[in-house]
């Protein structure tokens, strides 16, 4: 490759007590040009991206040679160097919207710091359709899809030459998803490099360039996107492939409506001094059936979900669980909170931070009685095709994916019988979203479970769901 500006040389990633995790990779990014590297859920995609920026998890060591164009090589383990390096010439767009955003600190201040004057915030808001009044929110106050966007939208104000974006579109739903192609198509064309991590196979198509694949730590296949895409090599670039939801048999099934999980009638919901989200809802979630959730990001699908879990209390309306309206009498709450559990879509913090992840699985003992981690958890964690090693570690040193796999299995083990899904495939690639679709699948149809499976990805929500509802159609 003529001119690369990011060079990645022989990078191997690894655990102190010597397991590899990444494997000798290398990697180069063309100048002006893209970089497309995707792969199955926790093999190493996201930590290449980390060892970049000198960001690795304690606990683990890089190996290996980092350089950009017109400097010296730096040491993958010298983290100090290569932090150096960030915003000047090299920026990132992680994959945790919440880890990048300051708590504390509005978003039009997060903005200016990026980079972006006053007269260039309401226009970058506005090429990826968030409200003017984002700017005066705290990120906790947004969707999940929309700091998602803030993150992109800031990219446009930074003027580092590189640009590493860490599964950019996770979140958004498909007209944001091809905002944020245009964008980085548009940055691409502008003469920014780009190395694009991603399970969006939209995204992948849409980006020119090159296309790496990578599974357990180690490169499979590289060549020119659109001969990669249109006839992989690889075994597993094929099933890679196969395993997009557009390929799914459709679901269709017919359910036992007087045998309902979980109904709602009449929900209403609105922040203050904003158009109401929704009104006049109603659902019926029938034992034994998914119900999907659509709607534009931020349109109040996570706000609906809290709602129906009695996390949040809608302005109008009821919430039955087990025939007790949990809005009229929240008593009823603590009495089913256990059965019906939510899968989140920010699952990393979901966790505590500071405990290690088999200390807070034993915990769920103290919860539910009679369960036993030490039995039930290992045959689990190989349906959901987790490595037993992660339950040494803490949160923050394992893949969304992988956090997103062991929440699943933390509600699993409490035997809920409503899962509220929110965006539970987003961190997965094809293969292991595929894998899990049909996994919760089974659990729906063989422990009577009521499933609310809330996603941006249609064809996902048409395969597998006996009963949609497209929150656009409930807005004032």
């Amino acid at each position: 490759m003529a001119d690369p500006v990011l060079s990645v040389t022989n990078l191997t990633i690894r655990e102190r007590n010597g397991h590899i995790l990444v494997r000798d990779v290398t990697l180069a990014v063309p100048r002006g040009g893209v970089l497309t590297l995707i792969g199955e859920t926790g093999s190493g995609k996201s930590l290449i991206a980390q060892a970049v920026f000198g960001l690795l998890p304690p606990g683990l060591e890089a190996s290996g040679q980092i350089m950009l164009a017109g400097r010296p090589p730096i040491a993958a383990g010298d983290s100090r160097a290569l932090s150096g390096l960030w915003r000047e010439q090299i920026m990132l767009i992680p994959q945790e919207p919440s880890l990048a955003l300051d708590p504390t600190m509005k978003i039009r201040r997060q903005m200016a710091l990026a980079g972006l004057d006053d007269e260039a915030v309401d226009p970058a808001l506005a090429a990826f359709d968030l409200p003017v009044h984002s700017v005066d929110l705290y990120p906790f106050a947004l969707s999940g899809g929309m700091a998602q966007r803030v993150l992109v939208a800031s990219a446009l104000g930074v003027g580092a030459p590189i640009i590493v974006a860490d599964e950019p579109t996770k979140g958004l739903d498909a007209e944001r998803v091809t905002q944020a192609i245009a964008t980085l198509r548009q940055l691409a064309a502008a003469g920014r490099s780009l190395l694009v991590i991603t399970h969006d196979r939209h995204m992948a198509e849409a980006l020119p360039g090159t296309l790496a694949i990578i599974r357990e730590g180690v490169i499979v296949e590289r060549g020119d996107s659109a001969r990669v895409l249109a006839a992989p090599e690889s075994d597993y670039g094929r099933t890679w492939l196969e395993a997009d939801p557009r390929h799914w048999s459709r679901s269709a099934r017919c359910c036992d409506m007087s045998d309902l999980a979980l109904s709602a009638h009449g929900l209403a919901f609105g922040w203050p001094g904003a158009p109401l989200l929704f009104k006049g809802l109603d659902l019926h979630l029938p034992r034994r059936s998914i119900l999907a959730i659509s709607g534009a990001s931020g349109g109040g699908k996570s706000t609906l979900a809290d709602i129906l879990l009695g996390l949040r209390r809608p302005l109008a309306g009821s919430v039955e669980w087990a025939g007790a309206d949990i809005v009229a009498d929240p008593s009823a709450i603590r009495r089913f909170r256990q059965r019906y559990q939510k899968l989140h879509q920010d699952p990393i913090q979901s966790f505590v931070p500071h405990l290690s992840l088999a200390r807070q699985f034993t915990a769920l003992e103290s919860v539910k009685t009679g369960l036993s981690v030490a039995r039930a958890l290992p045959p689990l964690l190989e349906r959901l095709k987790v490595k037993p090693d992660l339950m040494d570690r803490l949160p923050r040193e394992i893949s969304g994916g992988e956090a997103q796999r062991l929440a699943l299995a933390r509600i699993l083990l409490l035997d809920p019988t409503v899962i509220i899904a929110d965006e539970p495939t987003s961190r997965l690639d094809p293969v292991v979203q595929r894998e899990t679709m049909a996994l919760l699948r089974q659990l729906v149809d063989d422990a009577g479970l009521g499933l609310v499976l809330i996603s941006h990805d249609r064809a996902l929500l048409r395969s597998v769901a006996d009963d949609e509802i497209q929150l656009d159609a409930f807005k004032t």
